[in-house]
């Protein structure tokens, strides 16, 4: 697991993430993201869903566009202000994923999309919520920023370089993330309960595009959202052809609550 740090505070890193993305384009990219073959598959039907942790909305906008009853929360209310001005219909509403809304044992499916990772104390408090409401064969859709080949031996060397310049030179470095590799994602949801089902690679689709790379590497960032230049398209295609694991942003794993 490696401690990610930034030269941003919780603030600060939560409004740089928001503030220049557009909703529209946040729903859009949900059909070229891999995980979305797998809520597409797994998720219930016939069971309320909660995205904890819902950002923008995409996903309770997209996921709902297609039928499920999806509500989300998220504990800034400009973000919450901004999708009710949106879209006033859209189930989303202010929120702790330490303390859900929810009662015990009530819901078909939680979605936490790259928000456990979060909590420099840890990710169980957010994942034992999770266990709490769910009903007993429910399902924990979970992503957390993944510990990739490339990361280890490129990506991180090179943040830890700039980020003791960046102090050298006064700023101040604020905790920003967790990044695991995929057992300890395993070891993390069975000590909270659950049994995990799968894992998944979360990435985008297209091998011209990563979100691993995009989000490491903001030079080889183009003008739209998640779109790369010519530099990182190539490296994009390069690593994903040998292997989508190799600079994926996240894992995902399905877990379920014992039971039924």
């Amino acid at each position: 697991m490696e401690k990610i740090f930034t030269i941003r505070d919780i603030d600060g890193q939560r409004e740089h993430m928001w503030s220049t993305r557009r909703i529209e384009e946040e729903v859009a990219a949900c059909s070229r993201r891999n995980i979305s073959r797998y809520f597409l598959r797994y998720l219930p039907k016939d069971a309320p869903i909660l995205e904890a942790g819902c950002g923008l909305g995409a996903w309770v906008i997209y996921l709902s566009g297609l039928g499920y009853e999806i509500a989300g929360i998220d504990n800034d209310p400009n973000v919450i202000d901004r999708l009710k001005r949106w879209r006033p219909g859209v189930r989303v509403g202010f929120g702790n994923v330490l303390n859900l809304p929810n009662e015990d044992n009530s819901l078909g499916a939680v979605i936490s999309l790259g928000v456990v990772e979060h909590f420099e104390e840890g990710c169980g408090a957010a994942l034992r919520e999770a266990y709490r409401v769910l009903k007993p064969g429910g399902g924990l859709f979970l992503t957390v920023p993944m510990e990739n080949v490339f990361r280890m031996f490129f990506a991180h060397p090179l943040r830890r370089l700039y980020l003791w310049w960046r102090k050298r030179g006064g700023d101040r470095i604020h905790f920003g993330e967790y990044r695991f590799r995929k057992s300890e994602v395993e070891d993390m949801v069975r000590a909270s309960g659950f049994e995990p089902v799968l894992f998944a690679w979360d990435d985008f689709l297209p091998k011209t595009m990563s979100l691993g790379i995009w989000a490491d590497f903001p030079p080889l960032q183009a003008c739209r959202l998640y779109e790369m230049n010519a530099l990182g398209k190539g490296a994009a295609l390069l690593l994903n052809t040998l292997s989508p694991w190799i600079a994926a942003a996240g894992v995902l794993c399905l877990a379920r609550k014992p039971g039924r």
